[in-house]
Parts: structure tokens; sequence; C-alpha cells
């Protein structure tokens, strides 16, 4: 019964796993700010801080380190998603207004299709496609589930500051930086307690 089941509803479930996928490529109300295991464990700071990924060039960059002692915001996105297509122009302008020590990344989580690992060729369009300089577009090379837009401020200190799920207008992430940078605000005590 289970066999007959599936084959007469394969293109129903088929099109509720790819819903299913799509959901972290949305703009539902499942944004919000949260902390993942490796914000808890220390950021760029914990035993598995390394964060090399490559950008458009092929050169390595290790986001942690281009940040010691200064603050970098990440901003993670898909090519397949048009909730990042839709993000990149904010980005890119908080890149281009960004104060002297903030550096401004994207990086992509996965390709053009959809569970396809991220590629330099898919890292060059979107360097192409929305005016970023090529050495601040870096990918993964191993395909990972993360919902996207997902934003990522690390401090001087080399720890997760913020972390966000969903779109952001270009003024909330200018505000969010000057508040965390003027020390008006300060990183989730939640989080740092569990550190």
């Amino acid at each position: 019964m289970p066999r007959r089941f599936m084959r007469r509803n394969a293109h129903g479930i088929a099109l509720l796993v790819l819903t299913a996928a799509l959901v972290g490529c949305s703009d539902d109300d499942k944004s919000g700010e949260f902390y993942t295991q490796w914000d808890l464990a220390g950021g760029c700071v914990g035993d598995d801080g390394a964060t090399l990924r490559h950008d458009a060039d092929g050169r390595a960059h290790d986001v942690c380190a281009v940040g010691e002692g200064r603050w970098v915001w990440v901003t993670y996105a898909a090519g397949w998603c048009e909730a990042s297509r839709a993000q990149a122009p904010a980005v890119n302008r908080l890149r281009r207004t960004a104060p002297e020590g903030l550096e401004v990344f994207v990086v992509l989580t996965s390709g053009d299709e959809i569970f396809t690992v991220a590629e330099r060729g898919d890292a060059r369009a979107w360097a192409a496609s929305y005016r970023f300089p090529r050495n601040r577009v870096l990918f993964d090379d191993e395909l990972h589930s993360r919902v996207v837009p997902q934003h990522l401020l690390i401090g001087p200190d080399g720890r997760t500051w913020y972390r966000y799920v969903g779109f952001l207008q270009l003024e909330a992430m200018q505000q969010l930086f000057d508040d965390f940078a003027s020390g008006t605000r300060l990183p989730d005590v939640r989080q740092l307690a569990l550190r």
C-alpha cells in the first residue's frame, strides 16, 4: 500500500519537498534573531573558528582573519533564492557606505540551482550582477542547508554579536552596526552566558 501511495502521489510529494526547501528562502515570518552552535562556541575565537572560503577569483579568504580587531558583516545568500537576490542591492550599499573598520562579505551557500554546490562561476556571476568586488563574494564549496538571506555581525573581539535570518533594509543594517559599534546595544546576554 505505501508504494502504491508513493507512486500515485509522486508529483505531490516532490512538490511538498521542494516547497519545504524553499521556505528557507522566503519573506514569511520565519525571520528573526537567532544563534548557531558556532556562535555559542565562540565564533571566530572558538575551537572551530576557521571560516576559510574562496572568492570569485579563486583566492582563499578567512573572514575571521580579515576581521581581527575589526567588524565583519556577512550576508549568506543563494543565487536561486529570490529573497537573496532582492537583498543584494542593500548589502552592496552597506558595503559602499560602510565606515572604516567594517568589512562586508557575501557568502553563497549554494549555486543557481537549488541543492547544488556553489562554485567560482556562481560567485563571479553574483559579483557582476550586483556590482560587488569579486574578493568580497565568497562561496561555500560544500552544500549547506542554511536559511537565506541570513546576516552575521562579527565583533572586533572575534565573537558573534548578531545573527539574523530574513530580509533587512539598508537602514536597519546601518543602525544595527552603529548601535553595536557605539555600545548602545550589546550582544544578547543569553548568548554570552552560554559561552
